[in-house]
């Protein structure tokens, strides 16, 4: 399965003085334009040095693209497969 992800900044908005919530999009899909888009907030303080946020921000995307790939796998089982069948042969219409 290639992936393939697109971020971008989304806001900022300012939740108390001197702090802020800064918001990314990630936008992930595969090749057959399957994919899932989903936000990631930070917290961001007066002061505080972006770099910070950046690995924050990549660690929490990156863990949500390793759970994607997962599911995929799972949903892209022979196994699963067999159980669609298995369950529509069962039914009794």
């Amino acid at each position: 399965m290639s992936l393939s992800a697109i971020v971008t900044k989304k806001s900022v908005s300012g939740t108390q003085p001197r702090i802020n919530t800064i918001t990314f999009t990630l936008v992930i899909t595969d090749t057959a334009g399957v994919g899932f888009t989903q936000d990631f907030s930070c917290e961001f303080r007066e002061g505080e040095s972006i770099p910070m946020k950046v690995t924050e921000i990549t660690e929490k995307m990156q863990q949500t693209i390793l759970d994607y790939k997962k599911q995929m796998t799972i949903f892209n089982s022979a196994a699963l497969n067999t159980a669609v069948t298995n369950i529509q042969g069962g039914l009794v219409l």
